[in-house]
């Protein structure tokens, strides 16, 4: 029996290897909730080797997956509709769906901002404080210009993105508050989804605490998968993540698994 419990992992082993296709997430069940997309980059990176290819989004393909939401019955919702829905714990939204990006990189205000007032959709977008302004990033005139617009809110994806779960207590409490401050500050609003930076692995029992501590709703990471709707809290928000250069089918079981890839 053993044998045969062997040889069956090395044949599963050698058929994922084989036949790319069986690493879908296909043949798993659909799942209903509400699904947060994680984006970072929006633009053009054709060398399938570069490092940023995975987190770059092309505009044209990003478009496409608007277009697919719309087509399907997804509501992409705001910050201000996933707050509504937590704090009631009901909604009438049907299949929500919330489009956010994480670092605020340039490309965002040049080639996302554009999509999203081209069809009205809202955007979430995590901003690391201590990058704003500098090479790369986008400035605080322009996050300004897109929070005027009603479509885009902030929230915080830290000071200076370090891993949280590697630093001491004082660091963790600093890179959340002073975080949250300088955006109160800047944008004249409050605060309240913070992003933890390195996703799945940012954060523990030591950190997790400090982010509601600080005043956040809402704290979202990059565990896969489709969260219940309306979220409890119970757990952080997990984010299904569309890659650059997968496709249509690839975004549908995104949308439907909460991962296109085991």
């Amino acid at each position: 029996m053993t044998w045969c419990i062997a040889a069956l992992a090395v044949l599963a082993v050698y058929l994922f290897w084989r036949f790319p296709a069986l690493r879908k997430t296909w043949y798993l069940p659909k799942r209903k909730g509400f699904v947060a997309l994680m984006y970072h980059h929006v633009g053009i990176l054709d060398d399938p080797q570069a490092e940023q290819f995975p987190f770059t989004m092309r505009p044209d393909m990003l478009e496409r997956q608007i277009l697919f939401l719309k087509a399907n019955g997804y509501t992409p919702i705001s910050l201000e509709e996933l707050t509504t829905a937590y704090r009631a714990g009901k909604s009438s939204i049907q299949k929500p769906v919330m489009l956010t990006f994480d670092d605020g990189y340039l490309d965002n205000y040049q080639n996302l901002f554009p999509l999203l007032k081209k069809y009205n959709v809202p955007a979430l977008i995590f901003l690391i404080t201590d990058r704003v302004g500098t090479p790369e990033y986008m400035s605080w005139d322009q996050i300004k210009e897109m929070q005027d617009s009603g479509l885009v809110s902030f929230g915080s994806h830290s000071l200076s993105h370090r891993r949280l779960r590697s630093l001491p207590d004082e660091e963790i409490v600093r890179e959340i508050t002073e975080s949250k401050r300088v955006l109160e500050e800047k944008l004249g609003r409050p605060v309240t989804a913070f992003c933890y930076p390195f996703g799945a692995g940012g954060f523990d029992k030591r950190v997790r605490p400090q982010v509601f501590k600080a005043g956040y709703l809402f704290d979202f990471s990059t565990k896969k998968g489709v969260n219940p709707w309306p979220w409890k809290g119970k757990s952080t928000l997990r984010r299904a993540f569309p890659r650059g250069g997968e496709t249509m089918f690839d975004y549908h079981l995104q949308l439907t698994r909460g991962q296109s890839k085991l």
